[in-house]
């Protein structure tokens, strides 16, 4: 049987993205300089690539979800989807995550979307990582317990959305140092703020899952992949630090911005572990 996080990894990685990117873009873009319309038609092709990605994947997903629950194989588990997706409560919200899914590659792939457009695909993208929530182990938990969670797919969203903006702006020469000076010091805000949400929200679903047994953060498969992710993230949180405290603040000088590009590449890579870890931990029985 294929592991289920080679099918969640690209799947969550992309819904979160294609939320931040959205966020930013709704939210926090410079649109009053002329390399923002440049930015914008950049932006546009991502969410293409990354909606044609969530419709692949989604299916794909579905099967890896019914092929745990009946304990057999792709092939073995094709004939009875229908009744899963019928007689579970994952399988109907499945459904709708399917539709959703689908709704958001056509939404995606109108010709030059503008303002109206993008809120759609930020709604859409909200929708599918709220029914994400809802088929997590946070269902065992309530009401509130997914509500964090779908709080904490978003202040992730908002953070990678927002860095993954700024490096397309920067890397690709669709931005001058105009649009990079506006952006960068929005993007650090949004940033902060992010984290600091991912602390709380975090810390409420360890105390969830784990109590005060911290004994099961080395003594559980659970809780040692929590540790990796906690482990991650605090290297992106440094990084970030610095960029914040020492390049943004001189971003008008060549070798700054060049720093501050370089770095703000390797905190997407870590962030996209860090995502791995969390697919991982969603597939991880809580220890009791």
């Amino acid at each position: 049987m294929i592991p289920q996080p080679i099918f969640a990894w690209p799947l969550v990685g992309s819904q979160v993205l294609i939320f931040g990117t959205t966020a930013f873009a709704l939210v926090a873009a410079p649109r009053d300089l002329a390399d923002g319309e440049r930015w914008s038609r950049s932006m546009a092709s991502l969410w293409r690539v990354l909606a044609l990605i969530v419709v692949v994947m989604s299916p794909l997903r579905l099967l890896s979800v019914g092929a745990g629950m009946a304990d057999s194989t792709f092939r073995e588990v094709i004939p009875v989807m229908p009744q899963i997706m019928r007689e579970t409560f994952a399988g109907r919200v499945w459904t709708w995550r399917l539709a959703t899914a689908l709704l958001l590659a056509l939404v995606a792939w109108i010709p030059a979307p503008g303002r109206l457009a993008t809120a759609l695909i930020f709604a859409i993208s909200a929708a599918l990582l709220a029914l994400q929530s809802v088929t997590s182990h946070a269902i065992d938990k309530g009401a509130f317990a997914i509500s964090v969670h779908f709080a904490h797919q978003a202040a992730a969203g908002m953070w990678i959305g927002a860095l993954v903006s700024l490096l397309i702006g920067a890397t690709y020469g669709h931005a001058g140092a105009d649009w990079l000076r506006s952006a960068t010091s929005r993007v650090s805000t949004i940033a902060g703020w992010s984290v600091a949400a991912l602390i709380v929200t975090g810390a409420i679903r360890a105390w969830d899952t784990l109590g005060l047994h911290l004994d099961l953060l080395v003594n559980s498969l659970y809780g040692r992949t929590l540790l990796w992710k906690v482990g991650t993230a605090a290297t992106v949180i440094l990084i970030g630090g610095y960029n914040r405290y020492r390049l943004v603040g001189s971003i008008g000088e060549s070798s700054a911005r060049a720093t501050l590009v370089r770095n703000v590449a390797v905190e997407c890579v870590l962030l996209a572990v860090v995502l791995g870890w969390s697919v991982v931990l969603a597939n991880t029985p809580p220890p009791h």
